[in-house]
């Protein structure tokens, strides 16, 4: 069981990841001629999202499905922080009352 939580978080954090590179490359391919679904970063990105999507297939066979989705909205934490680290987006109050009701929401819901 431990073993597909931490599958799971690690699809967590993978599918974040390939959420900030798919940005990064609609932000190059809007500045240059590119186009914006073929540019590296966005085939990198569809990529990561594929291998993403057999993992979790997988973890799903070893956990309940409301604990996978569960764990899998804490991408919605993730994000905005990955984004602030290196697309240099902010985090209004707004972003962080969210983020702070989701973790709350996901620990209530996982008791």
């Amino acid at each position: 069981m431990m073993y597909y939580l931490l599958l799971t978080l690690a699809i967590v954090i993978f599918t974040s990841i390939a959420h900030v590179i798919l940005k990064k490359g609609a932000i190059c391919a809007a500045n240059s001629k590119t186009r914006l679904y073929t540019h590296p970063y966005s085939i990198i990105a569809y990529v990561v999202f594929a291998i993403v999507a057999f993992a979790s297939i997988y973890a799903m066979k070893g956990i309940d499905l409301k604990e996978f989705f569960a764990l899998n909205s804490l991408t919605y934490m993730v994000i905005p922080i990955l984004s602030f680290v290196f697309l240099r987006e902010s985090i209004t109050r707004n972003k962080l009352v969210g983020i702070i009701l989701i973790t709350i929401g996901v620990i209530i819901f996982n008791f």
